[in-house]
């Protein structure tokens, strides 16, 4: 590993997310405009589950943001994809840098879209909808962090599992679908059916909206989100081994072709 190598991948990604920032503004500005139109049914729901105070935000803002996160899985993916594509590829493996820088180089800038999505809805929520956090600004930012890791492991899953782009829209696309719903993104978890509700904890997005409510609704600090915390970082884990364990960096034409 090179953390020069590494960190030169890094930049040209970043590089050409900024000419075409449309991805990013789509996952704030869409996800703001739902909230607007449901906060008030959530309000119902929250005073339903006890919180009378509530105005709705508090499950909208970080409800839509972990759904819109989870849909953005398979950013990092199309990027492998678009080398292929631009005829970048072979070059790139040339190069000095090795397999781990590659998957770092690539990683890390959807880990940073995610948490600037995640940060930037939590901040603008305070103004916008009245979202009041009653508990730790370090525990949410935490929750941020590790979702984002979890999310962008999962993302690089689909990727080894992808062998098309097709595949890789449609994988993504049902995942990151079914982390929101299942999840508990989309409606509290104590309004989804019976079933649902079983399956919701087998799911990363639902520790993250067990986090979010512990600190925005209930208080909490460091101490009270460190299990969802944990338990989103050994998914992450799983689905990085996985990843590592599926990838096949030298198989270039089966693999993107």
């Amino acid at each position: 590993m090179s953390p020069r190598a590494s960190l030169a991948i890094l930049r040209h990604e970043f590089r050409v997310m900024l000419t075409d920032p449309s991805t990013a503004i789509f996952v704030v500005v869409v996800p703001l405009l739902l909230v607007a139109l449901t906060k008030e049914l959530f309000a119902n729901q929250l005073a339903e589950d006890g919180f009378t105070g509530a105005n709705g935000s508090e499950f909208a803002i970080p409800g839509m943001a972990v759904a819109f996160a989870s849909f953005g899985v398979g950013y990092a993916g199309f990027t492998f994809f678009r080398d292929h594509g631009w005829g970048t590829w072979d070059r790139l493996r040339a190069t000095p840098a090795s397999s781990v820088d590659l998957l770092i180089g690539k990683l890390l800038p959807t880990v940073a879209l995610t948490v600037i999505q995640l940060g930037l809805l939590f901040l603008v929520g305070q103004p916008l909808f009245g979202l009041e956090i009653t508990g730790s600004w370090l525990a949410l930012t935490l929750l941020v962090f590790v979702l984002a890791l979890a999310l962008s492991a999962f993302g690089m899953l689909v990727t080894a599992l992808a062998r098309t782009m097709n595949q890789l829209n449609a994988i993504g696309s049902v995942g990151g679908m079914a982390m929101a719903m299942l999840g508990g993104a989309w409606v509290p978890v104590t309004a989804m059916p019976g079933w649902a509700q079983a399956i919701a904890p087998a799911i990363p997005t639902y520790w993250a909206m067990d986090g979010f409510q512990k600190v925005i609704l209930e208080g909490a600090g460091l101490a009270a989100v460190a299990g969802p915390a944990a338990v989103m970082l050994g998914f992450g884990a799983l689905f990085t081994g996985l990843a590592a364990w599926k990838f096949r960096f030298e198989d270039t034409k089966v693999y993107f072709g």
